[in-house]
């Protein structure tokens, strides 16, 4: 049977309207005071692109937290809600002493234009969701009404109200960092400097390795590789933030930029490529301790003989060399361009 993504993406909507994650998020992206909010890599965009694989995978190595919002499209209806306003709870669990009052009724909905492709994209960056490096924040509302229950009693509604919406047009909301059109910064409602220079150079590299990836899997790479990104990011924000705002010398700086990023993943490939070449030799003597350590701790001193054969310091040598290439490996992760070269392993060419 097909994935349901629609359905995906209709569950993450309602659940995300239940949960009032909308004014916990808007609470949390609200400046406090002069200082600006405490949180300088954690960014709001909202995105005027159907598409938003390009700029998940970008702005996802530079910020700590991307809040993701796609304003417009068809407004569509989710789920109801009913509430007994005497004991709160589901009418039809109520008990005889709610049989006639008035219940709650809330219509829950979302804009978004097609809810196949927002439930594809849901599913296949579920693990940054999960872990909370991004956080996809829809266009909600609820209409809500009340309707008694006592007999030839009349039904009254209230009109739509608004819940963790983002507001565009003249008067864009000021918890929103920035607004993405056609891959490009086209506003920066919150005027903060430090996330519109994070961002707004990214879009513009040349990233292949980003764009042969697919989505699904750039997410599950990120959030395995913890070290890696946290490198990469580090040294992300250092050059994004250096680049110059004015245009002509903001084009030289990124392909500059751009040979440097292309140069530090072959580099990375090669590193890794002689960490390997080494490892043949190094397993092959682990393999050979492992034997070893097992037939000692069976036959004791018998076998030091056969340890000998191994050469001084055989035994330990091989153990050695085992847990250096680990470290090594762990080394590698360090560097900013190995996540990039993760990625390019996964890339398929245009």
């Amino acid at each position: 049977m097909p994935d349901d993504v629609a359905g995906y993406a209709r569950r993450y909507l309602v659940d995300f309207i239940d949960g009032n994650r909308g004014e916990e998020i808007a609470r949390d992206l609200a400046p406090t005071g002069r200082s600006g909010r405490s949180r300088p890599f954690d960014v709001s965009v909202a995105s005027l692109d159907q598409d938003l694989s390009f700029l998940t995978k970008r702005a996802t190595l530079v910020t700590g937290k991307l809040i993701l919002s796609q304003p417009g499209g068809a407004t569509r209806y989710l789920a109801n809600r009913e509430r007994c306003m005497r004991c709160g709870e589901d009418p039809a669990r109520c008990g005889r002493d709610c049989r006639f009052e008035d219940v709650q009724i809330d219509d829950l909905y979302a804009e978004c234009e097609d809810l196949e492709r927002l439930g594809a994209y849901l599913r296949d960056c579920a693990p940054l969701l999960e872990s909370g490096q991004l956080v996809y924040f829809p266009q909600t509302s609820r209409r809500s009404h009340l309707e008694s229950r006592a007999p030839d009693a009349q039904s009254t509604s209230s009109p739509f109200d608004s819940v963790g919406r983002i507001e565009l047009g003249d008067h864009p909301d000021r918890t929103l960092d920035l607004i993405v059109k056609g891959h490009r910064v086209v506003d920066v409602p919150s005027g903060d400097p430090v996330k519109a220079r994070l961002v707004t150079p990214l879009l513009r590299l040349d990233l292949p390795m980003l764009e042969g990836t697919s989505l699904r899997d750039y997410c599950a790479i990120l959030t395995q590789e913890g070290d890696a990104l946290a490198a990469t990011q580090a040294h992300l924000r250092g050059r994004m933030l250096d680049v110059d705002t004015d245009p002509e010398k903001a084009l030289v700086q990124l392909a500059k930029l751009d040979a440097e990023i292309q140069e530090g993943v072959r580099a990375a490939r090669s590193e890794v490529a002689r960490v390997a070449r080494r490892s043949a030799v190094q397993a092959a003597g682990a393999a050979v301790a492992t034997v070893a350590a097992t037939l000692v701790a069976v036959e004791g001193t018998q076998l030091a003989p056969v340890l000998g054969m191994l050469g001084a310091g055989g035994f330990f040598s091989a153990v050695l060399a085992a847990d250096q290439y680990a470290d090594r490996r762990g080394e590698l992760r360090q560097r900013p361009f190995y996540l990039l070269w993760l990625l390019s392993r996964r890339s398929v060419p245009a």
